[in-house]
C-alpha cells in the first residue's frame, strides 16, 4: 500500500489541475473606497511674501507703475478708473511719502495731516514727454496708507479763440440763473 499511496496522490493531483470550471474566472476585487480615492496632495506651503521693506527699513520698489509713477511692493488697487487709481499698503505713511516723493517733480506740495497731496506734479525721468498728475498720500480708517493717482490731462493742441470760450462761459452762466 505504501507504493499506492504516491501513485494515488499523483493521479488526484492530475485530476485536480486538469479540471476547470465553465463559469467565467472572477474578477480581481475592486480596491476599497478609501484605496480607490488617491489620498489629496498635501497643500504646498505658500511661498513667504517678499518683505516690503529692505535691510534699512525703506519700502521696496514693486514692478508696478502707475501713470509713470512706481509703487512700493506690496501696495493693492482698490479702486481703478480711466485717470482716477487708488491703491492700499499696509505701510507707514511717513515711509510712503519718502518713497513716492522724489519720483515727482512738482512745486506745490500741500502738507494733509500725516500725507501730502502733490499737484501737477511730472514723474521723474519723463520730462521730455511730462504727463502731470496730482498724487495724494494719505492715511486709512483702517490704518493702511491710501495712494491716490490723478492723471491731468494735457490742454488740447489747437484751444478755442479766446472769445469763444467767453461766449461758451457766458451761456453756461445765464443756464444756471
Amino acid at each position: 500500500m505504501k507504493a499506492a499511496l504516491p501513485v494515488l496522490l499523483l493521479a488526484l493531483a492530475v485530476a485536480v489541475s486538469g479540471c476547470k470550471s465553465d463559469e467565467p474566472e472572477a474578477p480581481a476585487a475592486a480596491p476599497s473606497e478609501p484605496e480607490a480615492m488617491a489620498a489629496p496632495e498635501e497643500e504646498a506651503p505658500e511661498a513667504p511674501r517678499p518683505s516690503m521693506y529692505d535691510a534699512n527699513g525703506r519700502l521696496v520698489p514693486s514692478d508696478d507703475y502707475v501713470i509713470g509713477v512706481r509703487l512700493p511692493r506690496g501696495a493693492e488697487p482698490t479702486y481703478q478708473e480711466s485717470i482716477l487709481h487708488v491703491y492700499r499698503i499696509g505701510a507707514p505713511v511717513e515711509r510712503v511719502l519718502e518713497f513716492v516723493a522724489p519720483q515727482l517733480i512738482t512745486g506745490s506740495v500741500e502738507r494733509r495731516g500725516k500725507g501730502a497731496m502733490y499737484r501737477k506734479a511730472s514723474i521723474r525721468g519723463a520730462e521730455i514727454s511730462p504727463t502731470k498728475v496730482d498724487v495724494l498720500i494719505s492715511d486709512s480708517r483702517d490704518g493702511s496708507t491710501r495712494i491716490t493717482i490723478t492723471e491731468l490731462r494735457p490742454p488740447p493742441e489747437n484751444p478755442p479763440p479766446q472769445d469763444q470760450t467767453i461766449q461758451r462761459a457766458r451761456r453756461e452762466f445765464e443756464r444756471l440763473d
